[in-house]
């Protein structure tokens, strides 16, 4: 690694990670997702006795916090600290990536454009999968790129059980080699996926009667998502309009990138296009397009645009006097840096939401309860609680699990201590014109009224969270 390397790493590096930790320390907000998360972590640490399951999630996000957890730290803090130190590591491995074709400025531009992406930077404070996905996904990339096939596909592997989608950088890397003709490459990348995503595939067979059945159950519920499907519908363009609009207006130089690529026309360039090109596809064939499912091609094209911008920086100031050229570019990086960086604050700062104090007081409830079964709608209770938690809301809410836990409320009556309901995290919410979904939700708290104690019941706003617990 040259010594100009090391200074853009060390630089970036520097800013990604001081920049978090100013405001590591002040996010209160715990996500639905990070609950799942942290639940799903105590409750694989705990053989099952503590935290709550969801099947239909990655497990390496889940073993992670666990593992903090059991060690004695607080998953909520330390899986923030977690995120942030990945954070760090996909901004090196940005710039590795695209060292590998162009120039270190190229380089410096396409790490500051994702250490300062908004929805990087917001999700840096939250236990997700998207940090942890992108940074296995580049290392399989660069991996390959370094002619290094069976760790990338074993790294490959690490990035479909972080998020099952990102297991879209095996097919990446394979047509990738189809098309550099680099054939003895392809049965490495293929054996160095199989260990443990087979581990997986065995393990889901076993517990569930067949290997693809946490996907198939995964894409259902993302199908019928209200969250997805109602709340985050989009148009199939939204990614671009995120892309531009949301993220950096800088990003329109990806077009100038694009066609510096086209003109180059180099065999190589290829993994780096479908990088850009295949996840987007993807995403866009789901109703649910969330913001965040951008992440896993932001790094693709923030060299496209860093590619752009430094191309236009070169054709402007000329290729004479380098020493005046580096002082210059020095004064764009940070110009850049500045106006990216403000970007990504504001638009923390703008979508960060403290609890109330009537939330934090419900999710800290659990803990008051008698010993027993503990019904939840809402699994941010996990991050509060070590208590074993069973889920209402899951896989989704709708007349057929209304009813369920309907008949199972009023013939396990003795065996539960409390539940807990609210209508502000979404658990039970009714899919829109399921009429006989909100006849039975108001059933089920009548139930609840006339046969165990409500004994909290406090509202915020639109919200309210209420507590039954055994009358006995």
């Amino acid at each position: 690694m040259e010594r100009t390397d090391k200074f853009w790493i060390l630089i970036l590096v520097l800013l990604t990670i001081a920049l978090r930790l100013v405001f590591a320390f002040s996010v209160e907000e715990v996500w639905w997702d990070s609950g799942v998360y942290i639940g799903m972590g105590k409750y694989l640490f705990s053989g099952g006795e503590s935290g709550l399951w969801e099947h239909i999630r990655p497990l390496l996000v889940p073993v992670f916090l666990g593992a903090f957890w059991k060690a004695g730290f607080d998953p909520v803090l330390f899986g923030r600290f977690f995120e942030i130190l990945l954070m760090g590591g996909v901004v090196v491995l940005t710039y590795l990536f695209a060292r590998v074709w162009f120039s270190s400025r190229v380089a410096a531009i396409a790490a500051l454009i994702v250490s300062s992406s908004p929805i990087f930077f917001h999700l840096s404070f939250h236990q997700y999968t998207e940090i942890p996905s992108v940074f296995f996904v580049l290392l399989s990339l660069l991996l390959y790129a370094r002619s290094r096939p069976a760790l990338s596909g074993f790294f490959a592997s690490l990035a479909f059980l972080s998020k099952f989608p990102a297991g879209i950088v095996l097919p990446i890397v394979l047509v990738a080699a189809v098309f550099e003709r680099r054939w003895k490459d392809i049965p490495f990348i293929v054996a160095g996926f199989v260990p443990l995503s087979l581990a997986y595939f065995v393990w889901s067979w076993i517990a569930y009667s067949s290997p693809f059945a946490t996907l198939f159950s995964a894409r259902e519920a993302i199908g019928r998502a209200l969250g997805c499907n109602v709340l985050r519908y989009r148009p199939w363009w939204h990614y671009g309009y995120l892309l531009v609009f949301s993220e950096s207006k800088l990003h329109f130089a990806s077009l100038i990138g694009a066609t510096v690529l086209y003109f180059r026309r180099r065999r190589s360039y290829v993994l780096l296009l479908l990088y850009a090109v295949l996840p987007i596809v993807y995403f866009m064939q789901l109703h649910c397009r969330d913001y965040r499912y951008l992440t896993l091609s932001i790094p693709a094209f923030a060299i496209l645009t860093a590619l752009g911008v430094v191309w236009l920086f070169e054709l402007l100031v000329g290729l004479k006097r380098p020493g005046l050229q580096r002082v210059l570019f020095g004064a764009v990086f940070v110009l850049i840096a500045v106006w990216l960086s403000h970007t990504a604050i504001r638009f923390h700062l703008a979508n960060a939401n403290a609890p109330s104090i009537a939330e934090r007081e419900y999710f800290s409830f659990v803990d008051q309860v008698p010993a027993g079964e503990v019904w939840v709608a809402n699994p941010v209770i996990s991050a509060y609680s070590d208590r074993l938690l069973n889920k209402i809301y899951y896989p989704i809410y709708d007349k057929g699990v209304a009813l369920s836990f309907s008949d199972y409320l009023g013939k396990n009556r003795g065996r539960i201590s409390a539940v807990f309901l609210d209508n502000c995290g979404g658990g039970i919410i009714c899919p829109p014109g399921d009429f006989v979904c909100d006849e039975r939700t108001e059933s089920l708290m009548g139930f609840l009224d006339n046969n165990f104690r409500r004994v909290f019941d406090k509202s915020s706003g639109r919200c309210w969270y209420r507590v039954w617990v055994s009358a006995s």
